[in-house]
């Protein structure tokens, strides 16, 4: 599994992110590619930077070839990022600069719905519109439809959204994980209509519905925007600390400034997970003075306790007392009411406990029929390929007994039956 996760402990910006993900490797042409089928006009270039002697890449979206002033440090609104899109909310004025133009919702997802874009890119920058049109309505009590972008309505941050979904996709990712995001505070940034404090509403709205873990931050402004918000929100199937992977590459996009607190930048690592097998563990205990009539029931009830597998082994022991060796495997969760039900239903007095580890094969079920009985079938995968395909015996001691014949006549026809099962 070819897995990413996104380290936002300085936050996150568009722009951060789009830097981030062409420094992890995704091809610039394609990106390049997507922004243009959205406006002809757009475009994104990079080059090397660095943020507290960290290298790293900036991207900056270009509109006819000029970056916008919002991409370039100490022109944007005071914040940590120097990237105009922290606001976006207001409804219908011009924001009076010629890049800044007012857009609802709807001319938003239309113009994404128009352009020339692969089916993912263009559901991820739907998804993420959508998402901060919700939490900008939800933070002005307006419906979705009703908001209108200012500053994430303007080309050069739509290029942002589109170009990051198309980098993060071009990247052929099968899971994405993105870390505890910080937020920032201590202030306020200016928007299109005044002042907003940190964190944002909409950010605080977007990272809500999305149920992500947050944290302030060292520095005293904005470290993550709404356009970062949402991105993150859309494309992230879970937050949590970096995965178990075979590192193949690190990407650190940089934001627009250089603040003291922090290296203002975000890092993507990519690589190939690696799947760990699930520890368990087995108690055993030897038993010479139960009944043996009780061990059924004393089996039955381990499996319904929680037990993943419950089983005896007839032993001899000292003084030639013949007696049995009760195994347990259970998962932690389960654990202790397992302790429990070997301690209460049986006569031992004390446990021994180790750790394992288990290798289980991937497992699914179909059925066949065995003249007009429905059995079900259970098959096994390990490393792609099918390595058993093995009936329900409840099930054929059923049918057999519907039937009137023999339970191994039963198992052979169920088992023929599910012969194409193997391939």
């Amino acid at each position: 599994m070819r897995i990413a996760w996104i380290d936002c402990s300085a936050g996150a910006s568009g722009d951060m992110l789009l830097g981030a993900f062409l420094d992890a490797g995704a091809d610039l042409a394609v990106v390049n590619a997507a922004v243009a089928a959205v406006d002809a006009s757009l475009s994104v270039t990079v080059a090397p930077t660095a943020r507290h002697q960290i290298a790293a890449t900036k991207a900056t979206v270009q509109v006819n070839g000029t970056p916008h002033p919002e991409n370039i440090p100490d022109a944007g609104h005071g914040h940590g990022h120097g990237h105009g899109d922290e606001a976006g909310h207001g409804h219908g004025h011009e924001a009076g600069d010629g890049h800044q133009v007012t857009r609802a919702w709807a001319d938003v997802r239309q113009l994404l719905e128009r352009a020339a874009l692969s089916d993912a890119v263009r559901a991820r920058a739907l998804d993420t519109f959508a998402r901060l049109a919700r939490a900008e309505g939800a933070a002005h009590g307006v419906t979705p439809d009703e908001v209108h972008f200012h500053e994430v309505g303007a080309l050069d941050a739509i290029a942002d959204i589109v170009g990051v979904a198309a980098a993060s996709i071009a990247l052929d990712l099968d899971r994405i994980v993105v870390s505890t995001i910080s937020l920032g505070g201590g202030g306020q940034v200016r928007g299109q209509h005044g002042g907003i404090p940190v964190p944002g509403p909409a950010v605080l709205a977007l990272l809500s519905e999305a149920e992500a873990p947050v944290v302030g931050g060292a520095a005293p402004y904005e470290m993550t925007t709404p356009t970062g918000a949402a991105l993150l929100a859309s494309m992230a199937n879970e937050f949590g600390q970096l995965p178990s992977m075979r590192i193949e590459r690190t990407g650190v996009g940089a934001g627009g400034r250089d603040p003291v607190e922090v290296p203002n930048v975000v890092r993507v690592v990519v690589g190939e997970s690696v799947e760990h097998p699930a520890t368990e563990l087995v108690y055993e205990t030897n038993v010479d003075d139960l009944d043996p009539r009780i061990w059924p029931q004393v089996l039955a009830r381990l499996m319904e306790a929680g037990a993943a597998d419950a089983w005896l082994t007839p032993i001899l022991m000292k003084k030639g007392r013949p007696a049995h060796t009760l195994s347990v495997l259970v998962g932690s969760a389960n654990a202790e009411v397992v302790r429990s039900v070997i301690l209460a239903e049986t006569s031992a007095i004390g446990l021994r406990e180790f750790s394992i580890r288990k290798h289980a094969a991937d497992r699914e079920f179909a059925s066949v029929d065995v003249d007009g009985q429905r059995i079900h079938v259970k098959i096994a995968r390990y490393g792609g390929q099918v390595v058993n395909v093995q009936p329900e015996y409840d099930d054929v001691a059923a049918a057999a007994a519907v039937l009137k014949k023999p339970v191994k006549t039963v198992l052979a026809k169920a088992i023929a039956a599910g012969h194409d099962l193997w391939s």
